[in-house]
């Protein structure tokens, strides 16, 4: 027998085409990852409004609450028997004679002599006033 110089090649098995699954696989568990996380931002999201929501109902609940007191503090301090006795504690008193003035100026607006038409009588263009004499 022969002695061959040569060395043995030995032959590879055929390769079975592989299943890519590692990048499907990636990419369906960042979808998951992804989605997971969405939903919680979102949970946080709706919880915080909440929060601020019911924050901000106590405090209009607080400001009506002081409109009513400034209300009924305004009522007292407005009636006339109040505003009486305080006039007559800083000795203030009622007039005894009373007198009227009559002030000889024209009214503003007298130097176009005309009453400003939405105020005029309907179906009127111009309303004219005699000018005060001096």
């Amino acid at each position: 027998m022969a002695v061959l110089n040569r060395t043995l090649v030995r032959a590879k098995p055929k390769a079975r085409p592989a299943l890519r699954l590692r990048p499907t696989l990636l990419t369906a568990g960042a979808a998951i990852v992804i989605i997971a996380l969405l939903q919680v931002i979102q949970t946080s999201e709706a919880t915080t409004a909440s929060f601020n929501i019911q924050r901000l109902e106590q405090r209009h609940l607080e400001l009506r609450l002081s409109v009513e007191q400034l209300q009924a503090e305004v009522a007292g301090l407005s009636s006339l028997s109040r505003i009486e006795q305080e006039a007559k504690r800083l000795g203030l008193v009622a007039p005894k004679d009373q007198e009227t003035v009559a002030v000889n100026v024209p009214w503003p607006g007298a130097e176009e002599d005309q009453l400003p038409t939405r105020f005029a009588p309907a179906g009127s263009k111009r309303v004219t006033f005699p000018t005060l004499s001096t």
